[in-house]
């Protein structure tokens, strides 16, 4: 009687997996002219052999030499219907979200009943269905000979087969297997560590869909998470290719990523980043120290343990770390030489620059020439240009119509906005432009007095007062833009180190707040990380607002907070390499 029992619950379930199938095979029927079209003749196609096997010929028919082909099929079965399923959403629109929620609800029981089935048909419970069945487990005897080799190797494809498609769904909902393709998070991670991300509790979706397990995640400052990286457009079509892109990763094991741009360069997608912000909060950074304020408060704090994970020094790093670190962005000396710089800057004496550009402006005007060549026109006011063009500039101003005006109203017109108070960020940038005028005002004022007085240029070098002066410009160029001030090709240690009021406050300087359900995230490595701070195309940015004629840098910062919905998992294992295997997340350097 029990083998009875259990022989008619098993054909009652494969029955319920053929119907399942059935239903699901429909749900992909597809009326756009596009690879859409594909799923459903090959859902059929599928479906209607495991009918034949599964039903007339095992569960009807009695077949012995069939009931391991419809096992085959019944291994197979989530797999095949999963890959048609994003089949069905590769062409040039989505599907409605109520029918992805059906044909998802329809996968989850095919996958289900999938397991279920196999319990039953493997080897050592076919003999408890009856004693047919028995027979048939009995009948299976392996070739020998050639076929025997044949079979053996069949065997082992069909097993690696199986191993690679059941990691690849569990990576689509489960855990998901990634390697650390940058140093953005050293020390924490390193180039090429893998690590396994746990994904069920960010709301892990079918792929191209919004049908999936809603986010539940209790997401703190401090938390590692994988992300959708925001600087590439997320639309239908470029999902669809980062889809099959991440498709074929999993499916080699992390052997094989075509996840590339337009321009054939691969992508940094997705991103592994620390949360920095939280819904409700408003930011600052100036000087390496992240501050937050809320609507219960309008003072900016630091953010407590916000050092434990941000790491500025690579230098400082662990002697097992530090020597697998590839890229290091300042050396010991330039770090210490960035601190000082920074100091200098803070202790800046706005009231002696302001009467310093009034000196500047009285004694430049003794070296201008009575007679003009022509008028003059202003220079472009970007740091590194105006740095470079200061013995042009010189001469443009002594020559010029207009010239000596457009100077000294150029290197004061800050002055009447040296009293206010602003946030840290516009107080720091204000002193960094009154810093990069007063010294270009000084460099410009000494050339004219050299060029006056017919000094060789041969003996400027020489001059110990110019030397000074041009140290200081080299120092403002060195922080504001960084060792690549010339090609201008990465942000400037001005834009890892700081960060403006971020949300920016309104109009009426009323202070905005990070969105419910979104957050704001960086990287460890805080100068080595194009993270939510910057974008990924430069533009020319004002020192400071607070200045009519203020200078202007190549800029990449634009700060932007990111919805939950694009965090794709937290990281929480490091399988390789084995020296550094181990739990993952925040603790201290």
């Amino acid at each position: 009687m029990q083998k009875i029992k259990y022989s008619k619950l098993f054909s009652v379930f494969l029955l319920i997996e053929l119907i399942l199938s059935v239903f699901f095979t429909f749900s992909t029927i597809s009326f756009k002219c596009d690879i859409s079209l594909l799923a459903f003749p090959l859902s059929a196609v599928f479906t209607g052999f495991f009918i034949w096997f599964g039903f007339f010929k095992v569960v009807k028919g009695k077949k012995q030499k069939y009931f391991f082909h419809t096992l085959k099929f019944v291994q197979y079965v989530p797999t095949v219907f999963l890959l048609t399923f994003i089949i069905q959403r590769a062409g040039a629109t989505g599907k409605p979200y109520w029918l992805d929620v059906i044909c998802g609800l329809l996968w989850v029981f095919v996958f289900i009943f999938s397991f279920v089935l196999q319990y039953y048909m493997s080897d050592k419970r076919v003999s408890r269905l009856d004693d047919f069945w028995l027979e048939t487990c009995e009948k299976r005897k392996k070739p020998i000979g050639l076929g025997r080799l044949v079979y053996e190797i069949v065997d082992w494809i069909d097993a690696l087969l199986q191993v690679v498609f059941l990691v690849f769904i569990f990576q689509v909902f489960f855990f998901e297997l990634y390697v650390i393709p940058s140093e953005s998070m050293v020390p924490e991670f390193l180039i090429k560590d893998r690590v396994v991300v746990e994904k069920i509790g960010s709301g892990p979706k079918f792929p191209l869909s919004d049908a999936g397990l809603d986010d539940f995640s209790d997401y703190k400052r401090g938390d590692i998470v994988v992300i959708r990286n925001p600087h590439y457009t997320l639309d239908h079509q470029s999902e669809v290719k980062t889809v099959v892109a991440q498709l074929i990763y999993k499916l080699t094991f992390m052997g094989v990523n075509l996840n590339k741009d337009e321009n054939g360069e691969m992508k940094a997608d997705p991103l592994v980043k620390r949360i920095a912000g939280l819904q409700g909060e408003q930011l600052v950074m100036q000087d390496g120290i992240l501050y937050t304020r809320t609507n219960k408060s309008d003072v900016f704090k630091p953010i407590p343990g916000n050092e434990d994970y941000a790491c500025w020094n690579l230098n400082d790093t662990q002697k097992n770390v530090k020597s697998k670190i590839e890229t290091f962005p300042l050396s010991q000396s330039e770090y210490e030489g960035m601190l000082s710089f920074e100091e200098e800057r803070r202790n800046y004496d706005l009231d002696a620059a302001a009467f310093r550009v009034k000196e500047i402006s009285e004694k430049l005007s003794r070296y201008v020439n009575e007679t003009k060549a022509g008028d003059f026109s202003e220079p472009n006011l970007l740091l590194h240009t105006l740095f470079k063009g200061r013995y042009e500039l010189a001469i443009k101003i002594m020559t010029q119509k207009g010239g000596e005006e457009w100077f000294s109203d150029f290197i004061s017109s800050w002055i009447s906005e040296k009293d206010k108070i602003r946030d840290p960020y516009d107080e720091s940038n204000f002193r960094l432009n009154v810093m990069a005028k007063v010294t270009l005002g000084n460099i410009v004022l000494k050339n004219a007095e050299m060029i006056k007085a017919g000094v060789s240029s041969l003996n400027w070098s020489t001059d110990t007062e110019l030397l000074e002066y041009e140290s200081l410009a080299e120092k403002i160029l060195w922080y504001v833009q960084g060792n690549e001030y010339n090609s201008i090709q990465v942000p400037g240690y001005l834009d890892m180190r700081n960060m403006p009021v971020f949300p920016a406050n309104d109009s009426n300087g009323n202070a905005v707040y990070i969105p419910e359900n979104c957050y704001f995230m960086m990287g460890d490595n805080r100068f080595n990380s194009l993270d939510l701070r910057h974008a990924y195309e430069p533009s020319a940015k004002v020192l400071t607002k607070s200045d009519s004629k203020s200078i202007k840098y190549v800029s990449y910062m634009e700060p932007q907070y990111l919805n939950k919905k694009y965090i794709l998992g937290k990281p929480f294992y490091r399988f390789l390499p084995l020296n550094r295997v181990g739990c993952v997340g925040k603790k201290k350097k």
